[in-house]
């Protein structure tokens, strides 16, 4: 008999942050803020007992190795013999900013364990998704927030238990832009200089930001970091400067990609010259059992 598991994890986009190291991974992790997508992850989980366990996973249709989802999977249906079907579908791209690595944990830690119907603590689900996107190398701090919705603010990193997390519901339309290529999150977070660079700019922004904690402010702080963590490529920087023309813009952290408000229409015209354009709104639920 196969049984079935649902749920939905929002994209997250970060505007600026701080590297908090840590040998234990459920207190690793940063501080930083950033908004929940109405876009995000959709995944269902089928499971059956069988003598020979598997892991097969989809994603968007297509097999893929999708080393967070496989470990999350591992781990939630450890103790039993399945075989465990995992189908996932995105409209996000990957290495761009947009939490898809985390919103794809979370969603398929939450759908397996409603499919096996073991009951484990949420806080707990949260915990394993955040502990393997750190493993693995594809995330700091995308996981706790989208398990929230809104608009956070990173005080404490880690997992739940560990973290501390302020979130306050913002109503927003927001564009997402792709303006260059992926930006594979490993290859900065685990760079000694860019860290340096980052964590130069990143608490002072965190810092500033809990004490005006708004949307304007989210912006103005996340322009501030893209500027001078140096992580932010010409092309990304000049359509910040632009878009001031038409709302607010800034950069999603990591990727060639920025997050932006204001005159839709307007600002729409402007990135189709550069790259593609997805629009969403805030999500202030966050990842929820379907």
């Amino acid at each position: 008999m196969v049984s079935e598991g649902e749920a939905f994890c929002p994209g997250h986009v970060t505007a600026f942050f701080e590297v908090v190291e840590d040998p234990d991974p459920r207190k690793k992790g940063s501080r930083g803020a950033g908004l929940c997508l109405g876009l995000g992850v959709h995944t269902v989980a089928r499971v059956r007992e069988a003598t020979r366990p598997s892991i097969d996973i989809l994603v968007n249709g297509r097999r893929a190795t999708a080393d967070v989802t496989r470990k999350v999977a591992e781990k939630i249906s450890a103790g039993g013999s399945f075989e465990v079907k995992i189908l996932s579908e995105s409209p996000l791209p990957v290495s761009q900013g947009f939490g898809v690595s985390a919103a794809a944990a979370l969603s398929t830690a939450l759908a397996l364990d409603d499919a096996l119907g073991r009951g484990t603590p949420r806080a707990e689900l949260v915990a394993i998704a955040h502990e393997t996107e750190v493993e693995c190398g594809t995330g700091l701090g995308d996981v706790v927030p989208a398990s929230l919705g809104g608009m956070d603010l990173r005080w404490k990193p880690g997992a739940p238990g560990h973290a501390e997390v302020r979130t306050f519901r913002v109503e927003a339309n927001l564009l997402l832009a792709v303006l260059g290529p992926e930006m594979p999150t490993r290859s900065v977070i685990r760079d000694p200089k860019k860290i340096e660079a980052i964590n130069r700019v990143g608490g002072a922004c965190v810092d500033a930001f809990a004490a005006q904690p708004t949307l304007d402010r989210l912006f103005d702080l996340g322009v501030r970091f893209a500027e001078e963590s140096g992580l932010a490529s010409k092309t990304v920087l000049e359509v910040i400067h632009a878009s001031r023309m038409f709302g607010r813009a800034t950069m999603a952290m990591l990727g060639n990609s920025v997050f932006a408000t204001g005159n839709r229409e307007h600002l729409a015209t402007l990135y189709l010259k550069f790259g593609t354009l997805q629009r969403c709104e805030v999500d202030n639920e966050g990842a929820r059992v379907l």
